[in-house]
């Protein structure tokens, strides 16, 4: 396996005979990952459960994996490519990513992933070559070139205009520390009806679940995270991340998760552990920033 940090991007190829991926909800939790996986098999397949859809891949398809959601794939392949980017570098470009968490798309069907592929292919080529001063310009290149493959697909999720509907997910952003952020304070910014708001959030469950997800992701990313100082306590959490108070942050984290929130404190990390370059993989990774 080779690995390549471009500063807001990861790629990666791999050679590999049959094995399978597996990140259970407390694998998920623990890892403090909130990305995007893009995974481009160049021989053979795969078949997995993502959590509600089974998917197949097979060459010359690429497989979405929403790497805050469990996923389990028995996979065949020989080689494959992979690309990993923040969860918002591809949403300001589409808006909803987790309901494509187990898509596979076909570059028979659309050239875009096929596309995708090939330039993959080429800035693994190089990347020994390019210079440090090159690598913000090409990981911009490449997520737009991600984002490409969406629209089709996306399309039939989300029937809100795509400019409102990024609009509202990076005011969530913004405001989720924030006690104020309710269904009536986004009502009031964007002078929505609430039966809109519903409509754009509809693959997520609503606006009330979406803003739940965002803030218990981040709050599993400041848990899996240390400074010189340690961990940050499990209440400075839930309130940094707009929770009224620690013991309805802990069920929900337990809901969501399948541990509870100071269970977080030891970090593992991908199936194939014990590997010096999986730990530095994972550490890259939780580095990533859009």
């Amino acid at each position: 396996m080779k690995a390549y940090n471009f500063g807001q991007i990861l790629v990666w190829e791999v050679y590999a005979p049959a094995h399978r991926l597996e990140r259970p909800a407390r694998m998920v939790a623990r890892q403090g990952i909130d990305h995007v996986l893009l995974l481009f098999y160049e021989s053979d397949g795969g078949k997995g459960e993502t959590g509600w859809r089974p998917g197949e891949a097979r060459t010359r398809k690429v497989a979405i994996i929403d790497m805050a959601q469990p996923v389990l794939i028995d996979v065949s392949i020989r080689s494959a490519i992979a690309v990993v980017l923040p969860r918002a570098l591809i949403s300001d470009s589409i808006g909803v990513v987790e309901a494509l968490h187990g898509q596979i798309l076909d570059s028979g069907e659309d050239p875009a992933p096929d596309l995708l592929h090939t330039y993959l292919r080429g800035l693994i080529a190089c990347a020994g070559q390019l210079g440090s001063h090159q690598l913000p310009a090409l990981a911009a290149a490449t997520s737009k070139m991600c984002g490409a493959c969406f629209p089709a697909a996306a399309a039939l999720r989300r029937p809100i205009d795509l400019q409102t509907n990024v609009a509202v997910r990076q005011f969530i952003r913004r405001e989720l520390g924030s006690f104020h952020l309710t269904v009536e304070a986004i009502v009031a910014e964007f002078g929505l009806s609430r039966a809109t708001l519903y409509r754009l959030f509809e693959a997520e469950g609503g606006v009330a679940g979406y803003i739940r997800e965002r803030r218990l992701l981040w709050a599993r990313r400041l848990l899996t995270q240390a400074d010189g100082h340690g961990r940050m306590r499990v209440s400075a959490v839930a309130y940094t991340t707009g929770f009224s108070d620690e013991k309805s942050f802990s069920r929900a984290f337990k809901r969501r998760f399948g541990c509870l929130p100071r269970d977080t404190a030891v970090p593992e990390v991908f199936p194939w552990t014990g590997s010096d370059d999986a730990a530095i993989l994972l550490s890259w990774m939780r580095d990533l920033a859009a």
